[in-house]
């Protein structure tokens, strides 16, 4: 009983060779780099993270490497289990979305390194075609702002003028003023990058000192 237990759980192992290890890398690679355009040509925030999308290039890799060690050994698969327990990742995702190419990294990753090729490729290319379409479509494109406007407060009705031609639906959320100046605050809506030449129009408005667009995720534009 104790040398069936050593076998299956020591001697167990897939004994890949190296050239079928180079193999499988290069299929990670190759649905890495797909993983790597989608979300180039799919990003639609302000400012796009190069690093990030190369990260997702290395988890992709890095998880067919790891069940590539793995194999079929239980054992040494609950080793490293305990190993990767260890480390605590504290890097904050500030696009929820971007947690979804995550996923999708690591899942590439280990039907790759289990040589599952098929379901890795089928599912690679109907996440990139139903992304690309959401895309192309404008799906997703009307994004939200906070327009920010700082000036003469003699200059209110002309500035809140402005922008109610600009952005029909625009909705005030604040509005902070002193005895000379005014602030105001709004929540606006901008259709693929359009009507951006607000900034503009509003520093044509004699008494106008700032304005900021901002971003829900806290980047700001102007």
């Amino acid at each position: 009983m104790k040398e069936i237990l050593y076998d299956y759980l020591i001697s167990n192992s897939s004994n890949i060779s190296i050239i079928k290890s180079i193999e499988i890398l290069v299929v990670a690679l190759a649905l890495s780099i797909l993983i790597f355009i989608t979300y180039r040509f799919t990003y639609s925030g302000v400012m796009y993270n190069r690093k990030f999308n190369i990260s997702l290039v290395m988890i992709t890799i890095v998880t067919t490497i790891v069940m590539i060690v793995i194999g079929s050994n239980i054992a040494l698969s609950l080793g490293m289990v305990g190993a990767l327990s260890i480390v605590r990742f504290r890097t904050a995702i500030k696009d929820p979305r971007d947690t979804s190419y995550i996923f999708w990294a690591i899942a590439v990753g280990l039907c790759v390194g289990t040589t599952n090729y098929a379901i890795a490729v089928m599912g690679s290319l109907f996440l990139f075609i139903v992304l690309m379409v959401f895309n192309i479509g404008g799906f997703g494109k009307e994004d939200r702002y906070v327009l920010i406007i700082r000036g003469n407060r003699v200059k209110e009705e002309e500035m809140m003028r402005c922008v109610f031609n600009a952005f029909k639906n625009s909705q005030l959320r604040a509005k902070n003023s002193t005895q000379d100046h005014i602030e105001l605050v709004y929540q606006i809506k901008l259709k693929k990058n359009k009507d951006k030449n607000i900034i503009k129009e509003l520093y044509h408005i004699e008494g106008v000192t700032v304005v900021n667009l901002v971003a829900q995720n806290g980047e700001t534009i102007g």
